[in-house]
């Protein structure tokens, strides 16, 4: 009984001794990165850096980016309170919407005459509706808000996309149900009599939870707090004249507005002004800079195709990540004309402002 005593109270005291250092164990909190230049690559393979096979995403203060095949990825969905399925607008995936609720009573049939694509030679206004509202308006989403009601949610035909020469896929018939908090998606080719079900999760540390009709569920958007911009070809709208169409961009670059990243634009008379206003910049200077949760703020405006002048470098931005840390950023190239670059690897720098 003695030799048990010891041996109890032994336990107890290594126990206790063991709690206080962990209650003592300090917490280590990695600080943001004070900048980087970075080179970004979009290049998949051997492919056309204009038609980069890469979207890649970028974290400021994690000094991290992750490049992410364009092809991978089918639909997005959404994992807020809301019940949305996003296209895969880097693919330029287009959809229809039918007055049908029957995946059975579905065929190509119902195709005839479909394009759902962008028209690069002839885009129109009323293309428009294949494809999520540009800006990113979740409200506005090509498939319709998911129903509570299953008998509610008709039949979609997706074309999955070619954007960026992507190898054509076949077209697939599908549904969206609600699942308790998460979704069900049900799926098959055109013509097959075989419907595919998958339960999709929500996640609340990702912005969606992303599918593959060819392999599932995938991974595709870090953590929605581990990314603050995205580089990537994708559908985008613009106006030759008569109204906005649709139309495919290389080199966008969208911020996490969904994760309440934001950004401004600062543009100067010349290369010269933009560079010394970029070494003076601080965050003193950010009480006379105006940020905005705009997924575009930086778009296409960063660089030149048409002219072929590459970079733009009578400008900056400064971006606020969803921690709260701002930061400045430029392009140093990005491979168009006589900027120094290689197209589908941009080169950038930044800075956290002290």
């Amino acid at each position: 009984m003695t030799n048990f005593k010891y041996v109890f109270l032994s336990v107890l005291v290594l126990s206790g001794t063991m709690a206080c250092k962990k209650d003592k164990d300090p917490v280590i909190i990695i600080p943001p990165s004070s900048g980087a230049e970075v080179t970004l690559n979009g290049l998949a393979g051997s492919e056309a850096g204009s038609s980069a096979g890469n979207a890649v995403y970028l974290d400021l203060s994690g000094d991290k980016n992750t490049p992410v095949l364009r092809s991978g990825w089918d639909l997005g969905f959404y994992s807020g309170s809301d019940f949305r399925v996003i296209l895969n607008n880097t693919a330029s995936a287009g959809v229809k919407v039918l007055d049908k609720t029957d995946l059975a009573a579905v065929s190509a049939d119902d195709t005839t005459g479909l394009t759902l694509a962008v028209s690069q030679m002839a885009p129109d206004p009323a293309q428009l509706e294949y494809f999520d509202d540009i800006p990113g308006d979740l409200t506005k989403t090509a498939i319709p808000a998911v129903s509570a009601t299953e008998s509610a949610n008709p039949v979609i035909i997706l074309n999955r996309g070619t954007g960026g020469g992507i190898a054509a896929r076949p077209w697939v018939k599908l549904r969206v149900l609600r699942n308790g908090d998460g979704y069900t998606l049900q799926y098959a080719g055109l013509d097959e009599t075989t419907v595919k079900t998958l339960n999709v999760p929500k996640d609340a540390d990702f912005n969606f939870t992303f599918v593959s009709i060819d392999n599932g569920i995938v991974q595709v958007e870090p953590a929605k707090d581990n990314w603050d911009i995205v580089w990537s070809y994708s559908v985008y709208e613009t106006d030759f004249g008569g109204g906005l169409v649709p139309y495919n961009f290389s080199d966008l670059i969208a911020i996490n507005y969904l994760a309440g990243v934001q950004a401004a634009e600062k543009v100067y008379a010349d290369e010269a002004t933009a560079a010394d206003a970029y070494t003076k910049f601080n965050k003193d200077s950010l009480s006379r800079t105006t940020l905005v949760n705009d997924r575009w703020v930086i778009g296409s405006k960063w660089r030149s195709t048409q002219p072929a002048t590459g970079a733009k470098k009578d400008r900056f931005y400064v971006i606020k990540d969803a921690a709260g840390n701002y930061y400045k950023f430029k392009c140093l190239a990005m491979g168009v004309g006589d900027d120094g670059g290689v197209r589908g690897k941009p080169e950038f720098k930044y800075e956290l402002l002290q």
